[in-house]
C-alpha cells in the first residue's frame, strides 16, 4: 500500500510539473538539451580521463592552461553562466590541480548543472533578461546553457592538443541524437 501511495504522489508531482510548461516547444527543447548535455558529460570525461595523472600540467605553449586548468576553466564558466537563475549552489573549485580533484568538480559541475535544467521552469527558460556579469549583454535562458554547452566544446577541443602532446590519441567524438 505504502508503495502505491508513494507511486501515485510522484506522478501527480510529475504531471504538475509537466503543466507548467504551456510551450511544448520549450520542454521539448529543454529535454533534448538534457539529453545532449548527457553526451557533453560523457564525451569531456573520456577526454579528461584520457589524460594521466602525471600529464595534469601539461601545457602545449607556455602561455596556455594547464590540463588540469583547461578542465578547472571549463566548470568555472559553465557555473557562472548557469548561476544566473539562481537555482542551487555550484560546486566548489578544487584548491589543486590534483587529477582526482579536477575530475570530482568536472563531474559535480556538470551534475549541478543538469539539476538546475530539470528544476527550472519555462519561465526561466524564456526568460531574456540573465546577465551572468556586468559586462555581458543581456542573455535568454536557452542561451546560456547554448553558452555553456558551445564553451564546453571549445576547451574540450583544445584539450586535445594536449593529448596529442604527449603521444596520446584522443576518444572518438561522440554525439547520440536524441530519440536514437
Amino acid at each position: 500500500m505504502r508503495r502505491r501511495t508513494a507511486l501515485t504522489c510522484l506522478a501527480a508531482a510529475g504531471a504538475a510539473q509537466a503543466a507548467d510548461w504551456n510551450d511544448p516547444f520549450a520542454k521539448q527543447w529543454r529535454d533534448s538539451f538534457l539529453h545532449h548535455w548527457a553526451d557533453t558529460k560523457t564525451y569531456t570525461l573520456a577526454i579528461f580521463d584520457a589524460m594521466p595523472a602525471d600529464g595534469m600540467q601539461v601545457k602545449p605553449h607556455p602561455i596556455q592552461r594547464t590540463f588540469a586548468d583547461q578542465f578547472i576553466h571549463i566548470a568555472r564558466a559553465n557555473n557562472a553562466y548557469v548561476k544566473s537563475f539562481g537555482i542551487g549552489t555550484p560546486p566548489t573549485p578544487p584548491k589543486s590541480e590534483d587529477r582526482a580533484e579536477v575530475r570530482q568538480f568536472l563531474v559535480a559541475s556538470f551534475d549541478w548543472i543538469d539539476g538546475v535544467l530539470r528544476k527550472m521552469t519555462e519561465k526561466d527558460l524564456v526568460r531574456s533578461d540573465f546577465k551572468f556579469n556586468p559586462t555581458a549583454p543581456a542573455h535568454s535562458g536557452t542561451d546560456l546553457f547554448l553558452r555553456a554547452y558551445m564553451h564546453t566544446a571549445h576547451h574540450r577541443g583544445q584539450a586535445v592538443v594536449y593529448l596529442r602532446v604527449k603521444n596520446i590519441a584522443p576518444p572518438a567524438w561522440q554525439f547520440e541524437p536524441k530519440g536514437a
